[in-house]
């Protein structure tokens, strides 16, 4: 059942992966000069635009490993911090190059999602480890009730001593 939960962050986290190993694969060969007019920014080797691109993707990696693996506080700190990196890059293509980066848009989407996604998978999670340690103590507290009614009662029975006397006390008596 755990697994159900997260299975909408495992996807993202995949393919947050792949996101960040084709943006690191062109930005690389834009920066060469292999191709050009993928990524606004690399072909004129603007600086900021390539430290920003290169955060994505080692961001980008790190998210998807760790949404995959159903980290949910890291999942959603990186998520977050994707997403903003990914605006800052936008929101820098665009001040500088007077270009919308369709890829810094997808990061900011990607991080976003990935962050509300694994808010939502933490939220069940915690509450599925409380529903099983009150089903846990439940059990306990069954399992205790039943050696109980399985252990003979240890508590000390008195009898009565009779007070009718025989008939050869009686005898004696006259």
């Amino acid at each position: 059942m755990e697994k159900e939960n997260h299975g909408a962050l495992t996807f993202l986290g995949v393919v947050m992966i792949l996101y960040g190993l084709t943006y690191a694969v062109l930005g690389t060969l834009s920066l060469a000069g292999t191709i050009t007019g993928v990524l606004p920014g690399h072909e004129k080797q603007e600086i900021i635009v390539i430290v920003l691109s290169y955060i994505i993707t080692l961001i980008s990696l790190i998210g998807g490993v760790a949404s995959i693996k159903g980290k949910y506080k890291s999942a959603k700190t990186i998520g977050i911090i994707f997403a903003i990196v990914g605006l800052a890059s936008l929101i820098s293509n665009q001040l500088t190059q007077d270009m919308f980066n369709s890829f810094d848009c997808i990061a900011m989407v990607l991080g976003a999602g990935i962050f509300y996604l694994a808010s939502v998978a933490e939220i069940r999670h915690k509450e599925l480890e409380k529903a099983r340690a009150k089903q846990k103590q439940k059990k306990a507290k069954e399992a205790t009730k039943k050696e109980e009614r399985k252990k003979p009662s240890t508590k000390k029975t008195t009898t009565k001593k009779s007070t009718t006397k025989t008939t050869k006390q009686n005898k004696k008596e006259k």
